[in-house]
């Protein structure tokens, strides 16, 4: 167990230095995929792997927006922008996220931190996770914000970026009890508008789940690759952008879905429309409390 602990601080430090090296990169005017793949470089150069595509949300967009090989979105003034990094060594996790408000208005961005900080304060063991998002909301709600009520944080497993326990950004009694050595990251959302996310048509994330039979040569080949290079961890429909044109990957990774084959990680975005702002860490559940692996 402590060799494992050891691997999740390793990859938790490496993380904590990327995200601290790409922040000066949100800026107005960078395309947002410049981002995404600086990450994602960053993660490899450091020997370690993307444990799911950089996630790259704005302002509306919640969760689960990672861009196209093509997307030319670029930031601008007054953009809530999340930036969402996972790295993984031999399929153990880090997780951690921050929110720049360009252009100034960071009251949301600080309300997410300071609800980030209140939750890993309230990591101890024996604590039903209930708790967690007590202190969450508490921490909220003299800001006139809202936390998103159906985003959570999760537990972290080898290989296993959601592995059992959901950690509730508002108060609950769930019955789930932390102990020492769980891995959990933990990442409140925080938003101007009514404080739930919807499942947009977009996708632009996929998990593989199971193979199944399929009469195209191309599809099952992709999907044995899939299996084969991500392990079960999320992918990026960017990261596959070479194998084919577009369209081919696109209506493949439409038919693998249809299958049940894959599955699909829909844009989430503010019921209302409000703006979204997040923080997260990863942290480990000690016999004192919580011990952050992402803080630089």
């Amino acid at each position: 167990m402590q060799e494992e602990l050891e691997i999740y601080r390793k990859v938790g430090r490496l993380l904590a230095e990327v995200r601290e090296n790409v922040r000066p990169m949100v800026r107005e005017g960078v395309r947002i995929v410049e981002i995404a793949e600086s990450v994602e470089k960053m993660i490899v150069e450091r020997g370690a792997k993307p444990a799911f595509p950089c996630n790259v949300s704005i302002n509306e967009i919640a969760a689960h927006y990672s861009p196209t090989a093509g997307d030319q979105t670029v930031l601008k003034a007054g953009d809530v922008v999340k930036v969402d990094m996972g790295a993984h060594i031999d399929g153990y996790i880090a997780d951690t996220a921050f929110t720049v408000c360009i252009g100034g208005g960071g009251e949301l961005a600080a309300a997410a931190e300071k609800a980030l900080e209140a939750a890993i304060n309230a990591v101890k063991p024996g604590v039903d996770v209930g708790e967690i998002g007590r202190a969450v909301e508490e921490a909220v709600a003299p800001t006139g914000f809202k936390p998103i009520r159906n985003l959570t944080g999760h537990s972290l497993g080898r290989w296993d970026l959601h592995a059992g326990l959901t950690i509730p950004n508002v108060r609950e009694t769930t019955g789930q009890v932390l102990k020492p050595g769980d891995v959990l990251a933990i990442e409140p959302f925080v938003t101007d508008g009514v404080g739930y996310v919807e499942d947009q048509e977009r996708v632009y994330i996929f998990r593989h789940v199971r193979d199944v039979p399929t009469r195209l040569r191309m599809s099952r080949e992709l999907l044995r690759d899939i299996r084969r290079e991500y392990n079960g961890l999320p992918f990026a429909e960017r990261w596959l952008a070479r194998r084919m044109s577009k369209l081919r990957l696109e209506l493949t990774l439409r038919e693998l879905t249809g299958l049940g084959a894959l599955w699909p990680y829909h844009v989430l975005a503010e019921r209302s429309g409000g703006k979204v702002a997040q923080a997260e860490h990863t942290v480990i559940v000690t016999d004192q409390g919580a011990e952050v692996t992402t803080r630089a």
